[in-house]
């Protein structure tokens, strides 16, 4: 049983670093691992689909065809419809896509190439508006995925073509948007396949992340970076900012107290703890650190100057009404330079 589990966990593994190589345009690489290990007869569907993406992508339309025909399912019909794509065989990639009757609806709405393969078709098919909605319902479900920048531009072209300006400015924005987003998260992912034991790819990957509010996925990237990487101060740090958008204050406060313990110089780090602190009533810890804080030359400007007007609360906290006092007068002197 064990021997069984370790197994589907690799497979599972391979077929999530095989996509992950084709969305990075490694088509090759998976191809070349693919002539070697899809030899046997027992091999997941998911495989097969995806070494046939590879070889339609290298122009080995045959031996995609070979690698289709070894399996069946959603990843198969989808590839299935790729190539028909491919070979502009509009007809038969929408039977293999789309459920029968109105409106158009995907068969395969889990995977966001099920939604996506059907659009292209209508698009190509002159029929952009029928595919408007499963468009619009893609980027809701799946806001970060590859296919998005593409999906947004072609709602920016369907409303174009409907006569809606004001509308096609904004999924023109959206799409700019999108793009850029996914274009420096393939750019981290490639340096992180490249230079394996550098830890900013990652810490860029999960920045990226967090700037999509996707706080889950930046705190898988970092406890992996972390694990190999454990006195990468800018890590710690970047967990805390995760774990409090999940909402897990303990932990943000613990992962912030590690990078400062690294780093003492990660001010950042310090200015958050210390509004943590303060929402805790911790008014001593909170002065500590905001101490050393409104001593520093980037206290006098934002963000670093609120740091003034924390320690204000945390001396009035303390029953200090004279330094409260104080240090309110120079936040407000600062803030009016």
């Amino acid at each position: 049983m064990k021997a069984l589990l370790f197994i589907a966990l690799f497979q599972a593994q391979q077929a999530e670093r095989w996509e992950e190589l084709i969305e990075l345009d490694l088509h090759r690489q998976v191809l070349e691992e693919a002539r070697t290990s899809l030899g046997v007869d027992d091999v997941e569907a998911e495989h097969l689909a995806l070494a046939a993406r590879a070889a339609a992508s290298a122009g080995e339309l045959e031996q995609a065809e070979r690698w289709l025909e070894r399996g069946e399912g959603p990843a198969i019909e989808l590839e299935r419809a790729r190539l028909l794509l491919h070979q502009d065989k509009l007809e038969q990639a929408l039977a293999l896509t789309l459920q029968a009757g109105e409106p158009p609806r995907p068969k395969h709405p889990e995977r966001a190439d099920g939604w996506m393969l059907p659009c292209r078709a209508l698009a190509r098919a002159g029929e952009l508006e029928r595919a408007r909605p499963m468009l619009e319902a893609l980027v809701r479900r799946f806001p970060q995925d590859d296919e998005a920048p593409a999906a947004l531009h072609l709602l920016a072209q369907a409303a174009i073509t409907g006569g809606d300006l004001e509308g096609a400015r904004s999924w023109r924005e959206r799409a700019l948007s999108s793009a850029r987003w996914r274009a420096l998260f393939d750019a981290r992912r490639t340096q992180a396949l490249e230079h394996p034991q550098d830890p900013l790819p990652r810490l860029g990957l999960a920045a990226l992340w967090l700037e999509v509010d996707r706080a889950k996925e930046a705190i898988g990237v970092l406890d992996e970076l972390l694990k190999h990487s454990p006195r990468f101060t800018r890590g710690h740090a970047l967990r805390g900012d995760a774990l409090r958008a999940l909402g897990d204050l303990d932990g943000s406060l613990s992962s912030w107290s590690e990078a400062l313990r690294l780093d003492p110089e990660l001010h950042a780090a310090r200015y958050n703890r210390a509004v943590l602190l303060i929402g805790r009533e911790r008014w001593e810890e909170a002065k500590a650190d905001l101490n050393l804080l409104v001593e520093l030359e980037q206290a006098q400007r934002p963000p670093l100057l609120d740091a003034h007007k924390h320690l204000a609360a945390a001396l009035e906290g303390l029953g200090d009404v004279e330094g409260a006092r104080s240090a309110r007068a120079r936040y407000e002197r600062l803030l009016g330079k």
